[in-house]
C-alpha cells in the first residue's frame, strides 16, 4: 500500500474515524496495531509471521535480560535475539546471493553442482524493522533502556506502520516512552506541509527523474560522457527524493497519530566531506550502524589502523544491508574508502584551517562529486555495465554531439528542467531551514496558494503508472 494511492487515502482515514470514535489510549493502542498489521499484509499476507516471529522472541529476551543477572547467560540470550534476527535477514534477504555466489565459485572450480539458482521473496521492510527490534534488545542488554512489560507496547514498536516498510529506524529508546502518554490525533499547518513536501519530492521530482536515469544506465555504452553524467545527476537527486521523501510522509503520519520521529535527512549534497555525508543522509541507519557496530567493533578506542578497519567493515556491512547483491559492496567499500582517507587527513593536520568560503565550496563540489561516483555502484548491479559508466564518468570524453541519440524519449529536457527546480528548492531550504516550517507558518491564504499550486504540478507531473520506492527493496 503506496502512501499516495487511493487505498491508502481511505485506510487512513478509515484509521482516523476509528481512533476519534475511541477515546481511551489501551483501545487506540490496540487499533494502531490492527492498522499496522493490515498495512504491511496489503503487500503479502503471509510475511506479517515474520513481523510476529521477530516480536515474540525480542519481547521474551528482554525480558529474560531483565530477569537475568549473569553475563554469561545475559550475553547467551542476546546471542539468541541476534540469531533470529539475523537469520531472518540471512534466509529471506542473502540466501539466494550465498547461493548464487557458492554456485558461481563450484563451477570457476570445474565442479558441476546439481542445484540453480535460489529465489526467494523478499519481505518488504525486513531490514528495517528487524534492525529496529534488535535495537530494543542491545539496549536493554546494555541496560540503557528498561524492558516494557507491555507485550501490546512492544508489539507496536516494532510493526507502527508509517516507517515500517522504509523507515526511518526509529529505536525503541525514542518509541516506547512516547506509548506511556494519551495517544492523541491532531494536524497542524506544519504537518501538512511536510507530507505535501515528501509526495512532491516523490511523485513530482523522483518519479520523473527516473525515466532518464532508467533509460541510460539500461545501456551505458551507448551514451556520451556528457549524458552518463546528466543521468548520475538524475539519480543522485530521485534516490534522495524518493527516500527523503517517504521519510518526510512518514514522520508526518506519526505526527498525526501523535509520534515524534527523529529526522532522517540533513541536505546531503552540502556535505564537504564523509563523515559530514553520514551525519545527514539516512541519519536513522547511520546512526545505528555507528551505535551497533561500529563502537561494538571498538571504534576509534584501539589506535589508529583497527579505528580503519572497523570504519570499512562497517561500511562494507552498512553496503550489504542495502541488498543481497555485490555491488552494494562495492559501494559500502567506496564509501569506507572514503571515511578512511578523511580520516587520515583529518590527523594529518596539525591545527585547524580558518573558515574559507572558497575552499568550504570546493570541499563541497569534491565530495559531491565522490558522491556521485559511488551512486553509479549503487545503482547498476551488472559490474560489465558499472566499469562502462564508472569509465564515462570517470574519464570524460567531451563528445557533445547528442543530436539523433533518442533523448526526446527520454523527456531529457524536462528532466534537466527539473532537476535545475530541485537544485533552487534546495537551495532556499538551506537559506530558510526546513521548508515546510516555513510555510507552516505562513498565513492562510498565502498557505492555501502553496497548496493550489501543488495541485496543479501534481496534476500535469503525476506519473501514469505507480512507482513503488526505492527502499522497498531494501
Amino acid at each position: 500500500m503506496l502512501f499516495y494511492t487511493p487505498a491508502f487515502l481511505v485506510f487512513f482515514v478509515l484509521l482516523l474515524l476509528t481512533l476519534w470514535a475511541v477515546h481511551r489510549s489501551e483501545p487506540r493502542k490496540v487499533i494502531l496495531l490492527v492498522a499496522s498489521y493490515i498495512f504491511y499484509m496489503w503487500w503479502n499476507p503471509a510475511f506479517i509471521l515474520l513481523i510476529m516471529f521477530s516480536t515474540v522472541v525480542n519481547y521474551l529476551v528482554g525480558g529474560r535480560l531483565e530477569a537475568e543477572e549473569g553475563r554469561s547467560r545475559r550475553r547467551m540470550l542476546l546471542v539468541v535475539s541476534m540469531c533470529a534476527n539475523l537469520g531472518l535477514l540471512f534466509i529471506f534477504k542473502y540466501f539466494g546471493l550465498f547461493s548464487d555466489s557458492l554456485l558461481g565459485l563450484m563451477r570457476l572450480l570445474g565442479s558441476d553442482p546439481s542445484w540453480t539458482s535460489i529465489n526467494i521473496t523478499l519481505p518488504v521492510g525486513i531490514s528495517f524493522y528487524t534492525f529496529q527490534a534488535m535495537s530494543y534488545t542491545i539496549d536493554v542488554y546494555r541496560r540503557k533502556i528498561p524492558v516494557t512489560h507491555s507485550p501490546l507496547d512492544f508489539a507496536l514498536f516494532v510493526a507502527f506502520f508509517p516507517q515500517l516498510v522504509a523507515g526511518p529506524i526509529v529505536r525503541a529508546a525514542v518509541f516506547l516512552p512516547q506509548l506511556k502518554k494519551d495517544i492523541t490525533v491532531s494536524c497542524d499547518q506544519r504537518t501538512v506541509f511536510l507530507i505535501l513536501r515528501g509526495l512532491a519530492k516523490k511523485v513530482l521530482i523522483a518519479d520523473n527523474l527516473a525515466l532518464l536515469a532508467d533509460g541510460v544506465f539500461a545501456t551505458p555504452g551507448d551514451w556520451p560522457s556528457i549524458i552518463i553524467w546528466a543521468a548520475t545527476l538524475a539519480f543522485s537527486i530521485q534516490i534522495y527524493c524518493d527516500f527523503s521523501g517517504y521519510s518526510d510522509i512518514a514522520i508526518g503520519i506519526a505526527r498525526i497519530l501523535g509520534f515524534k520521529f527523529p529526522r532522517n535527512f540533513n541536505h546531503p549534497y552540502i556535505a564537504r566531506n564523509p563523515s559530514d555525508f553520514w551525519q545527514r543522509w539516512h541519519i536513522s541507519l547511520s546512526s545505528w550502524l555507528r551505535d551497533y557496530l561500529y563502537i561494538s567493533l571498538g571504534g576509534n578506542r584501539h589506535g589508529s589502523w583497527i579505528t580503519y578497519r572497523n570504519l570499512m567493515l562497517t561500511m562494507l556491512l552498512g553496503g550489504l544491508w542495502h541488498g543481497a547483491s555485490w555491488n552494494f559492496v562495492v559501494w559500502g567499500f567506496l564509501h569506507g574508502f572514503l571515511l578512511v582517507v578523511h580520516r587520515l587527513y583529518s590527523s594529518a593536520k596539525t591545527e585547524d584551517s580558518p573558515s574559507n568560503p572558497l575552499v568550504t565550496l570546493l570541499s563541497v563540489l569534491l565530495m559531491q562529486y565522490c558522491v556521485l561516483v559511488t551512486w553509479i555502484s549503487f545503482r547498476l548491479t551488472d559490474f560489465d555495465l558499472m566499469q562502462v559508466a564508472l569509465w564515462k564518468f570517470v574519464l570524460f570524453d567531451f563528445n557533445f554531439d547528442v543530436a539523433g541519440l533518442g533523448l526526446g524519449s527520454l523527456s531529457f529536457f524536462s528532466t534537466l528542467t527539473i532537476m535545475v527546480a530541485f537544485v533552487v528548492l534546495q537551495t532556499i531550504s538551506v537559506r530558510v531551514g526546513r521548508i515546510h516550517n516555513y510555510l507552516g507558518n505562513m498565513r492562510p491564504v498565502p498557505a492555501f496558494i502553496i497548496c493550489v499550486l501543488f495541485g496543479f504540478a501534481a496534476f500535469f507531473l503525476w506519473p501514469m503508472t505507480q512507482v513503488p520506492f526505492i527502499y522497498f527493496q531494501f
